[in-house]
């Protein structure tokens, strides 16, 4: 006997008694609705459809049936292809010959910008055998001879010959030969030799030199995406680090370098047009004029930033390192684009003393860098004062590098600046000068060395007219 049924009007019974009770439960078709006609309002109707899609389950609780999954396996199968256990996986040997004849000549060409450098195996330019040449044959000594002839019991490496056969005697050797070299060069024991090169290399002439300005300059290398040397218009050769631009030639090709001619307002008109000729020879150069008021060449510098920032869209912003000499502008060139002073800037050396990050726009940020000397020249004293290297303050004696100033610049050009006429050498024009402008010692003695400084100041600030021609 069952103990639920039905009656007459629909309605279940239990143990034989009508249930008059109203159903609760949202599966039962019974259940009174506020809807019109019994109808299931929207909300009770989304509800049912969650319920619908709970999977069913047996007393164990294993999986009969869920409505979003199926048990049939997918007909998906890897193709068969011999790419996937060789060396290659997308290009062939042929077509990566072509690629590094093809691209070779592009990613040294400093017109050319390398689009998606991420997405292309640069490191499959070069050919190992070509890049490593010597050293990886040198690393690999069991490739070229066996391990037995080469550290086995039955070697056959011969024990290199030496000259001497402890560390005593291979000191007394250096120590005999370096006797030689100072007698042969008339030094003696190497005191005179000590002593001129303390008088010929002062502490104000290793300025830009240390190894935390180097570190510096390394640290803006890294960061950059395009790198601006900045050089003076009046020796642009003389501003030029050659070191800097063949080690980021050979060890950051990725990176772009342009030149900026600063300080083009110092030099005529056409002599800025030749160095632009000779210049561009190697990269592109921009002529520039660094004012906050009334700049020169700002329009095309942002332009071609702009360019570059666009061309390389894999990037969410590029970085842009300005290097060089100490005191061509490279803060006051930042200032220029920014239009404000953002960066200290000063008419002389070592103003800047580390590097500082400064947004230009959205997507361009600028990094200034501190003035860096590269050492390993030929350059005199002379020479990295009249660069803007030193600080004239930090010289003892001025008056040894006024000479090479009166020989350089022409006489109308003093005579228009100093109002000095005649002079009959250096020591006279600046007794003159000390006299003209009242510096004089005790006694009515002219000062010299402060005359010598204020010839200095102005080579230095562009008060004194120079410049240099590009070499034929």
């Amino acid at each position: 006997m069952t103990k639920s049924a039905r009656g007459k009007a629909g309605k279940a019974k239990v143990g034989g008694v009508e249930d008059n009770r109203k159903p609760k439960h949202s599966l039962d078709a019974n259940r009174p609705s506020s809807g019109k006609g019994g109808m299931r309002d929207a909300a009770t109707v989304r509800r049912l459809k969650m319920y619908k899609q709970r999977p069913v389950r047996d007393k164990k609780g294993k999986l009969l049936y869920q409505e979003l999954q199926g048990k049939e396996l997918p007909t998906t199968r890897i193709q068969p292809d011999r790419r996937w256990f060789g060396n290659t996986r997308v290009i062939g040997q042929k077509q990566l010959e072509q690629f590094r004849t093809e691209m070779s000549s592009k990613v040294n060409d400093a017109y050319a910008v390398l689009l998606r450098e991420k997405k292309l195996p640069l490191q499959l330019l070069e050919d190992p055998e070509k890049k490593l040449g010597g050293k990886q044959a040198r690393s690999s000594l069991v490739a070229t001879q066996p391990f037995a002839d080469t550290f086995g019991p039955k070697k056959q490496r011969k024990r290199p010959k030496l000259a001497v056969e402890n560390l005593e005697d291979l000191a007394q050797t250096a120590g005999d030969k370096s006797t030689k070299f100072m007698e042969a060069a008339g030094l003696g024991d190497g005191t005179e030799m000590l002593l001129l090169k303390d008088t010929m290399l002062e502490r104000a002439y290793e300025k830009g030199q240390s190894k935390r300005i180097w570190g510096e300059l390394y640290k803006v290398l890294d960061s950059s995406d395009v790198i601006v040397q900045v050089l003076d218009a009046r020796d642009p050769n003389g501003t030029r680090c050659n070191f800097l631009e063949q080690h980021i030639r050979k060890h950051l090709r990725h990176k772009h370098i342009i030149l900026l001619l600063n300080k083009c307002d110092l030099v005529p008109s056409w002599v800025t047009k030749r160095w632009l000729h000779y210049l561009s020879r190697d990269f592109p150069v921009l002529a520039f004029h660094a004012s906050i008021t009334n700049p020169f060449g700002k329009g095309a510098l942002l332009s071609l930033l702009r360019q570059l920032a666009r061309l390389r869209s894999d990037k969410q912003a590029i970085s842009v390192g300005f290097v060089g000499y100490p005191n061509v502008g490279k803060s006051s060139v930042i200032n220029t684009l920014r239009t404000k002073k953002v960066c200290k800037a000063a008419p002389i050396p070592g103003e800047t003393k580390v590097w500082q990050y400064i947004t230009l726009m959205k997507r361009i940020f600028c990094i200034d860098c501190p003035g860096v000397v590269y050492n390993r020249t030929n350059d005199t004293p002379t020479d990295l004062v009249l660069k803007g290297v030193v600080r004239v303050e930090n010289l003892e004696d001025a008056t040894h590098h006024v000479d090479p100033v009166l020989k350089r610049v022409k006489p109308e050009y003093l005579r228009r600046a100093y109002k000095i006429k005649e002079w009959s050498d250096t020591e006279d024009f600046l007794a003159q000068l000390a006299r003209l402008t009242g510096k004089l010692l005790k006694g009515g003695e002219p000062d010299l060395n402060t005359a010598a400084r204020m010839i200095l100041y102005d080579w230095q600030r562009g008060k004194v007219p120079f410049f240099t021609l590009p070499p034929d």
